[in-house]
């Protein structure tokens, strides 16, 4: 009998929801799940293109009040599914639909990806970890925080269809090279932003071009960096060697960040992109220093790892070869989907532990 499977998103653009909902949906219908995904109708945050003041706040309201009727149907049409996946929360305000899913269809998976419960939602994401039938964290430092509320907690990482990624054609561009970050509006700031000046005074002493990948285009802080703008989209996402050479994912190493999946990283390494990162949280465990990927702590070991990845052929050939096969072999789909059908087909049956 076929079973049936509904996803509650956030939205089909939202970086969290493709990876950690959407991009799985074929193979769990080749697994033989009927799956359907509820994203967030009108989404979040709905940006007013109204000049006036108080046409904004009634677009908002307006937006709100929408949502929220929408959420009530995919709450009814939870009744009729065997597990129900809830990714972050439902609505940002109240827990009315939460409790009400809980009981129309106690069988649901919460999916957490970030260290939400640091913030003001603490008491929303501990309710829904303690009343969930299974909780899967996108790495172990949320895991450890989960274990400590939820029955049944699985380290489930954000991974990449890695099947999906064209790898760049060029080793290296005729040129200068293109240093590039890609990411969503909603980190830019807390994870590019403290380090553009960084990134300016690297760019004098070495030479590359600057690269930004995100939508819509954003205002960067005052500095010298000189960048150019790639806008994203999935088939941009797709060619990201297209676009930049070597890939970084700079952090600020804070209790938010440490709860960071490393997304950024993963991307890189699916196109075969040398990435420079962090050594903040997932990323320690994602890059193996010096074969995958760098790791760089301090405005001299970024300048070190840039600089030999740029100076050093052989190097580049190498890390590019080894990031793609351990990525295919650590994070990718193909990978970790037993394991999301493993949880599924334990909640499906009403299993524990």
């Amino acid at each position: 009998m076929t079973r049936r499977l509904m996803g509650c998103i956030h939205g089909a653009d939202d970086p969290s929801s493709r990876f950690r909902f959407l991009q799985y949906m074929p193979h769990l219908r080749r697994a033989g799940w009927m799956v359907e995904h509820r994203p967030c109708r009108p989404p979040r945050p709905w940006v007013s293109p109204l000049e006036s003041r108080v046409l904004r706040v009634l677009h908002r309201r307006l937006g709100r009040g929408v949502r929220r009727l929408n959420r009530w149907l995919d709450v009814a049409a939870a009744a009729r599914c065997n597990v129900v996946m809830v990714h972050r929360d439902l609505l940002g305000q109240g827990m009315d639909c939460e409790r009400l899913m809980q009981w129309v269809n106690p069988r649901i998976i919460y999916d957490l990806d970030d260290a939400l419960f640091l913030g003001k939602a603490e008491v929303k994401i501990r309710w829904l970890c303690e009343h969930a039938a299974w909780v899967l964290a996108g790495n172990e430092y949320l895991a450890e925080w989960c274990r400590g509320v939820a029955k049944n907690v699985t380290v489930l990482p954000t991974v990449v269809d890695t099947d999906r990624y064209v790898l760049p054609v060029r080793e290296w561009p005729i040129g200068r090279p293109r240093v590039g970050w890609c990411g969503s509006p909603g980190s830019i700031r807390e994870t590019l932003f403290p380090f553009v000046d960084m990134f300016a005074r690297l760019q004098a002493r070495l030479g590359f071009e600057f690269v930004v990948m995100t939508r819509p285009r954003p205002e960067l802080p005052p500095c010298n960096l000189r960048w150019s703008y790639a806008e994203w989209s999935e088939e941009a996402e797709r060619r990201l060697g297209d676009h930049m050479d070597i890939g970084v994912m700079p952090l600020v190493d804070n209790a938010f960040q440490q709860g960071k999946c490393g997304l950024k990283v993963l991307l890189y390494m699916a196109m075969g992109l040398p990435a420079v990162a962090s050594p903040v949280g997932v990323n320690t465990r994602i890059v193996r220093h010096g074969e995958t990927g760098f790791l760089a702590d301090g405005e001299d070991e970024w300048e070190w790892a840039i600089g030999e990845l740029m100076d050093a052929s052989e190097l580049r050939r190498r890390v590019r070869v080894r990031a793609r096969a351990d990525c295919e072999e650590r994070y990718s789909v193909r990978a970790w989907l037993p394991v999301l059908l493993d949880v599924l087909d334990r909640v499906s049956d009403g299993g524990r532990g």
